[in-house]
């Protein structure tokens, strides 16, 4: 530290020291007291291995999201909604301030509060907040801060009771199934038998069908990039198979027969993407791609109301009521749920519903595992195997039923 060129004028005092990359470097205060605490605090950052450039922390957070995000390697669907979730919830609050004022969890905590208050769900939040820790945690990575405020143990996200997954009865699949146009029965018939997302079920071709063999192949989805439909890889990039049983075949091939596949072609990924053609199962009336939003709103709700799942529309209403309980993906959850009454592991129904780990299908669907006292009767059931009159009466158990048996009923 020593008195600067401009000693009586201005800054009188300097602090010149080497980073860690061995650059010198040199700041002015006003006073000896303030170069002094900084020359101790400088000490300090350079021996722990946290010492950060002042220049290199005045860039906005703002500014330093947007590089963020241009350095993101996610796919275009991910990427619109992460510039949604910076645009609107991250930057609209932090946008104007340095990065160095951040390293402050009772700031993050606040904005935490904020986003509570704004009525925002809880998953909502967990995700945004993952945006944020992702942002500072690479500018920490950068030596831009000493530590990511995010990490800190008094940052706490909200709490919310998970709900627990209630699948649909055979009865309600049999009837919403029956309630679709006929050129998607089928559709919905594999969405149920195979457990298939909606997506899938849109980029179904006839090459996924091994008939011989007995197996379906989810090898694409059909999903929405902004506006524009694309083909792509299943969720996670995790191509499939599924078992297809006999039944299932026998409404496929009906279906093929009463409307053949349909060659569609959509860019690849990404709106502007290589084009890629496919005979898809499933069409909409004029031979395109289902539309996601389009389909929601009209086939499948207009389904739900003809059975009774959700009311008929309202006289001046222009959409039918809300379904989130309700959307196609019960489908799939009754498959699941069919299957693990049926005894099948979580091993397999994970690797046929393309989940990245079994540990996500137990904790999704832990509740519908047979009980012990359910595994008991059928336990002694076995051992009456010899009385046809005893079989499936204790307890009033019946025998479980798969999918595709379950759509023959």
């Amino acid at each position: 530290m020593a008195a600067t060129a401009d000693h009586g004028i201005g800054k009188r005092w300097q602090v010149r020291y080497r980073d860690l990359d061995g650059c010198q470097r040199k700041e002015n205060f006003d006073t000896k007291a303030q170069a002094d605490n900084r020359a101790a605090e400088v000490d300090v950052e350079i021996r722990r291995g946290s010492y950060v450039a002042p220049a290199a922390t005045k860039q906005t957070l703002g500014a330093y999201a947007q590089k963020w995000l241009d350095a993101n390697s996610v796919g275009p669907t991910t990427a619109l909604r992460y510039e949604g979730a910076v645009r609107n919830h991250i930057v609209e609050h932090f946008g104007r301030r340095e990065l160095r004022c951040l390293n402050q969890p009772s700031i993050i905590q606040g904005w935490i509060r904020t986003l509570q208050d704004s009525g925002l769900e809880v998953s909502t939040i967990e995700g945004i907040f993952d945006i944020l820790s992702s942002i500072l945690g690479m500018a920490v990575e950068d030596g831009l801060l000493p530590k990511n405020p995010c990490k800190a143990k008094s940052v706490k996200l909200p709490t919310a009771t998970r709900k627990k997954i209630i699948p649909w009865s055979l009865e309600r699949v049999r009837a919403v199934i029956a309630g679709l146009p006929k050129r998607f029965q089928a559709g919905g018939k594999l969405a149920f038998g195979c457990g298939l997302r909606q997506g899938e079920v849109f980029g179904f071709a006839d090459t996924d069908i091994d008939f011989k063999g007995g197996w379906i192949h989810v090898n694409r989805q059909v999903r929405l990039v902004g506006t524009k439909a694309v083909f792509a890889l299943p969720k996670g990039n995790k191509i499939r198979s599924a078992p297809l049983s006999a039944q299932l075949a026998a409404a496929l091939r009906a279906h093929m027969k009463d409307f053949p596949p349909v060659e569609v072609t959509l860019p690849w990924g990404k709106p502007g993407g290589e084009s890629k053609t496919f005979r898809l199962l499933f069409v909409d009336e004029k031979g395109r791609a289902y539309n996601r939003s389009v389909f929601n709103q009209g086939v499948w709700k207009l389904a739900l109301a003809a059975v009774g799942v959700i009311p008929p529309r309202e006289r001046g209403a222009k959409y039918l009521q809300a379904a989130p309980e309700d959307g196609m993906h019960a489908l799939r959850h009754a498959y699941a749920s069919v299957l693990l009454d049926a005894g099948e592991s979580i091993k397999a129904l994970s690797e046929y519903l393309g989940h990245s780990d079994p540990g996500f299908t137990l904790r999704t669907y832990t509740h519908l595992l047979p009980s012990s006292e359910t595994r008991t009767r059928s336990a002694i059931d076995a051992a009456f195997a010899d009385d046809p009159e005893a079989r499936g009466t204790i307890g009033g158990e019946s025998p479980p039923m798969c999918p595709q048996c379950a759509l023959a009923a």
